[in-house]
């Protein structure tokens, strides 16, 4: 350590290694080493690179899971890291889908396009095959229905039905074969005046279901999460075949991580452009953002770090974590140097995604699926609170 600096000394052919892997992404050699160097640490403190699928003696994961209203893959990923194996997922938005397959699925496709309203128990054994008996069920259906943020709600929303659709679900598989568990996640407003009688409702049908069932509310910065996320996690237990466990919420953490530590050695993005491909843009596939056509942006002082302007434009502060990533399409939050938005990538890091998680779609659809997913580090200390109340290893 000198002046604050970590000096690393290399030799010759490894500087020479070191700048090609850098001049192919397209930036400086200290900015990428750097970057490196900082996404090695983190998988290492939060106990990622470590952790392994656990195998059968046939090879296959013991821990398998059904994942309901998948998303991009975040609530599996942080699963994952502690051990579990998505077998199945099913969402009904394609980008989500594909997304899911490039980082979940080894060689066929684990997800697919359907309309979990209408699926059935046959067509998810034919899809994952006569044999399979998930350990658990996990997912989060779609929230922007009982989201506070959303000023048009409608009585009539289908969305709000399908809380009510994964529980219906959940009991149908329970009768077939036997679910030691299941995670839903959604938002806080899901428990408020509004829509407590829902909540009430699907939450009598998981305990019908058989299911002891736990509810907190948890704030995802309290996990090795950058960002001020409260979510509502409901966690059931099934009661016949874990009648001595013991359920404890994952405890929080005293260090809460800031946006500096998480974006500041990176690159500058590039501004998206119409007929652009994602894989040719420099040092990662969604490091990209909207161009800034506000005057805002143009202005000296308009956009301050913390400040915010409404919804649309929330400067994020370096030494913070991160407002919840929760965007529409034209109010992703804006970066601590007010002259832009954040890139897919730096939101996506925001969440606890590896640096190695690459989003599908469009740029539109890649600030759906990066607002909709779960904290993957969030959903690692889950998986690992389930372990220990089932005795898993």
């Amino acid at each position: 350590m000198r002046n604050g600096k970590i000096m690393i000394r290399v030799n010759p052919e490894e500087h020479t290694i070191i700048e090609q892997a850098a001049g192919k992404q397209g930036v400086p050699t200290a900015s990428w080493a750097r970057s490196q160097l900082l996404n090695s640490a983190r998988r290492n403190i939060h106990g990622e690179s470590t952790l392994k699928n656990q195998s059968s003696k046939s090879g296959k994961s013991s821990l398998s899971l059904l994942s309901l209203f998948c998303g991009p893959g975040g609530l599996d990923e942080g699963f994952r890291r502690a051990g579990f194996n998505t077998k199945i997922a099913f969402d009904i938005d394609k980008a989500c889908v594909s997304t899911f397959n490039r980082n979940h699925a080894k060689g066929d496709p684990i997800a697919f396009v359907r309309d979990l309203s209408k699926i059935t128990l046959k067509e998810i054994k034919e899809l994952a095959g006569p044999d399979f008996s998930p350990i658990g069920v996990i997912g989060g259906p779609p929230c922007q229905s009982f989201s506070v943020s959303n000023v048009h709600q409608s009585e009539e929303d289908p969305r709000h039905k399908l809380p009510e659709v994964y529980a219906e679900l959940l009991n149908k598989l329970n009768k077939a074969g036997t679910i030691s568990f299941f995670l839903f996640e959604n938002v806080p407003g899901l428990l408020g005046e509004r829509h407590i009688h829902r909540y009430n409702k699907f939450k009598e049908l998981f305990t019908k279901a058989g299911f002891e069932v736990h509810e907190k509310s948890l704030n995802a910065m309290n996990y090795n999460v950058p960002q001020d996320r409260e979510r509502i996690f409901i966690v059931g237990i099934n009661k016949k075949l874990h009648p001595n466990a013991v359920w404890n919420w994952p405890k929080a953490f005293k260090k809460i991580y800031t946006v500096r530590e998480t974006i500041e050695s990176l690159p500058d993005p590039v501004f998206n452009e119409k007929g652009r491909d994602p894989s040719t843009i420099p040092f990662h596939p969604n490091h990209w953002c909207m161009v800034p056509r506000s005057q805002k942006f143009q202005t000296p002082g308009a956009l301050v770090e913390g400040q915010a302007w409404g919804r649309s434009f929330r400067t994020l502060q370096w030494d913070s974590p991160s407002w919840t990533v929760a965007y529409g399409n034209r109010e992703v939050h804006v970066h601590p140097n007010g002259n832009r938005r954040l890139s897919i990538y730096e939101a996506m890091l925001l969440q606890s995604f590896p640096p190695e998680y690459v989003l599908e779609g469009n740029i539109s659809a890649q600030v759906r699926l990066v607002s909709e997913a779960v904290a993957p580090n969030m959903a690692f200390y889950l998986a690992k609170a389930i372990k220990a109340a089932l005795s898993f290893k």
